[in-house]
């Protein structure tokens, strides 16, 4: 396993991505709707991988949903960066990295361009959960994890 770490640029938000894909197998997505493209985001996920998402400031997480409500997008209010995008189901949590965030961004491939705005919403959550991570984990700083 390889794990690519990252956080948002003041560290508030850390992230760890256990994947069996080296960084030159992961293909970012940049989704072209207004928010992602205003936050130069593309995406990276491992559907059979792990994320840790660790908090230092718990009042300092932001989110946001936008369009139909169906993701919600994780920033750092202390510095505004958006480090990844979770959508919770009853059967589980999945989500994407920000591959903007990670400390191994420029061993990644180009983005390539993804449109899920043309998707329905049905259409949207299928294929998330083909694509995004679907083993996440929260913790905050005093769980020991900073």
């Amino acid at each position: 396993m390889n794990t690519l770490h990252g956080q948002c640029h003041c560290g508030n938000l850390r992230i760890d991505l256990r994947t069996a894909s080296t960084p030159s197998q992961l293909q970012p997505r940049a989704c072209d709707c207004g928010f992602c493209t205003r936050h130069g985001a593309a995406w990276v996920s491992d559907p059979h991988g792990r994320l840790d998402i660790t908090v230092q400031d718990q009042a300092a997480l932001g989110d946001y949903r936008q369009g139909a409500n169906l993701a919600r997008f994780l920033l750092c209010r202390h510095c505004g960066v958006l480090v990844a995008v979770e959508r919770e189901e009853a059967d589980g949590r999945f989500a994407a990295v920000n591959a903007r965030c990670l400390d191994d961004a420029a061993s990644l491939p180009a983005a390539v361009t993804a449109s899920p705005q043309r998707l329905s919403a049905d259409e949207k959550q299928a294929r998330w959960r083909q694509l995004w991570i679907a083993d996440v984990h929260w913790h905050s700083a005093r769980d020991g994890r900073s």
